[in-house]
Order: C-alpha cells, then sequence, then structure tokens
C-alpha cells in the first residue's frame, strides 16, 4: 500500500515521509506543512462536531421516548442539545488560523449524511428503537475515528511547530518574513 499514491491530505501528512528532514526545509515549504495540518485539523473539528450534533440529536430522541416526554419537546430542547455546556473544553489555546473552504464545509456534511442515509434527522420520531440505535453506534463510531485522526495529525502539527518554534528561537527575524 505505500507505493501507492497519497491523494488525500490525512494521508499525506499522516505518512512518516512527512515529518521527515524537516531540518532541511525551506521555511516556506515548513509553514506550508503547518497550514496543511492546520487545515486538515479544522476539517476534522468540524467532522466531528457534525457527527456528535446528529449522535446527539438521535440521543435526545432515545432519552425522551424512554421518559414518555412530549415530542414537541426534543424540537424545543434542539438548542440545548446541540449546545457545548456539557462537553469539556478541548481547545489548544490556539486562534483558528485556517476557513474551511465551502467544498470541505460540504464534503464534511455529505459524509456525515452518507454514513446516516437512512435517517431523516428532521423527524427522528419517526424512527424505531433498533434503527435509531444502530445509526447513534455508527455516528459515535465515527466520531471515535475520527478523534482519533485529529489527534495524530494534532501530533504531526506538533512536531512541525516544533520546528518553526527552534527556528524562530535561533533566528527571530525568521518570524517577520
Amino acid at each position: 500500500m505505500s507505493d501507492q499514491p497519497r491523494n488525500r491530505r490525512i494521508d499525506r501528512i499522516l505518512d512518516a515521509s512527512f515529518l521527515e528532514d524537516l531540518q532541511q526545509l525551506s521555511l516556506h515549504d515548513l509553514r506550508a506543512r503547518r497550514d496543511e495540518c492546520l487545515a486538515e485539523r479544522e476539517y476534522l473539528s468540524l467532522l466531528r462536531r457534525l457527527l456528535q450534533g446528529r449522535a446527539e440529536i438521535l440521543r435526545a430522541e432515545v432519552e425522551s421516548r424512554a421518559s414518555g416526554e412530549d415530542r414537541g419537546a426534543l424540537i424545543d430542547r434542539l438548542a440545548t442539545i446541540l449546545s457545548d455546556e456539557d462537553r469539556p473544553a478541548s481547545s489548544r489555546g490556539e486562534m483558528v488560523r485556517i476557513a474551511l473552504p465551502e467544498e470541505e464545509l460540504l464534503m464534511a456534511r455529505r459524509r456525515v449524511e452518507r454514513l446516516a442515509n437512512r435517517v431523516d434527522l428532521s423527524d427522528p420520531g419517526r424512527l424505531d428503537e433498533a434503527t435509531l440505535a444502530e445509526v447513534i453506534e455508527t455516528l459515535g463510531g465515527e466520531e471515535e475515528g475520527t478523534s482519533r485522526a485529529r489527534r495524530e495529525v494534532i501530533a504531526v502539527l506538533d512536531t512541525v511547530q516544533d520546528e518553526l518554534k527552534r527556528r524562530y528561537r535561533d533566528d527571530p527575524s525568521l518570524a517577520l518574513q
């Protein structure tokens, strides 16, 4: 498989050759690799948020059924269901520098829609319990894989950033170039 071309950005970033000879790269090329990692991290973050949101809507439907709650209440609680209040902050304290192109936003949405292609999230009340459970499990598994890939990309990004920081320490004027 390693003889096959790596066309996806994540494949290029996670390939061992991406980090080879960082010290030999030009500052421009090193920054380009950093930016590529940042773009992939932002894509994976968006994808993860989309997966989480859809799974949370379906979990709320399951909870609503179990409690005998009025179905309309799910719609009323949608903003609360999708809020970040109960999730721990996972920010690395960095400013987001890379805005995702519309094409990548669409690609992430389509990927999530394909995973839940049998589910109409606009009316999860029409789904039976088995379908709900299956789709929640599918979305959860995909979210775990996406989170794992994101952590791997962050590890590569950290290595690239460490090389940039080393260069800036050695020659502070490089930060202005």
